[in-house]
């Protein structure tokens, strides 16, 4: 099995977290000095505390782990003492596994219908693996290492040779 954990940009954590309490606390504080306007800028500051949630949560306490064996290849969500699969595909499946600077230049009709971004950071060198899902083609969006996707590609080879020999 190997296992791939990509590594947090704790500046972007950082500025994720100062810039979303900012924003949050500047509009409530605001809510009360405006009172002509204080329910919409309450609102604006509600929104805000909402937003912020769901990106702290998102991009400062989750992790992924990338994993391949077996012919398998799983990414994994951790969120504190929380560990969930979030999904385990048959490298059989598999397409390609590409850069996504290269996958934005494909045309319309080799795009996947199916999306899915699991990287941990924002602005990731992030990676794009095409497989069938449902026979349908899915994309799955993640940021291994170099290391790891030489792993990858060669399990895939190996699993479509396989496939072709059965």
């Amino acid at each position: 099995m190997y296992i791939c954990k990509p590594e947090r940009n704790v500046n972007q954590v950082r500025a994720l977290v100062t810039i979303c309490t900012l924003v949050t606390a500047i509009l409530f504080l605001l809510s009360t000095r405006v009172q002509y306007y204080a329910a919409l800028i309450r609102l604006a500051a509600f929104i805000s505390l909402v937003a912020s949630i769901l990106l702290v949560v998102r991009y400062a306490l989750t992790e992924f782990e990338y994993s391949v064996s077996a012919g398998d290849f799983s990414i994994t969500k951790i969120t504190g003492n929380r560990r969930q699969v979030v999904c385990n595909l048959a490298l059989e499946t598999a397409i390609d596994l590409i850069e996504k600077r290269d996958y934005d230049h494909l045309p319309k009709n080799e795009k996947a219908i199916i999306k899915y971004s699991l990287n941990q950071n924002m602005k990731a060198n992030s990676f794009v693996f095409l497989c069938e899902f449902n026979k349908k083609r899915a994309m799955i969006e993640f940021e291994p290492n170099p290391e790891f996707v030489a792993i990858l590609k060669n399990e895939m080879d190996l699993a479509k040779k396989n496939q072709d020999l059965s």
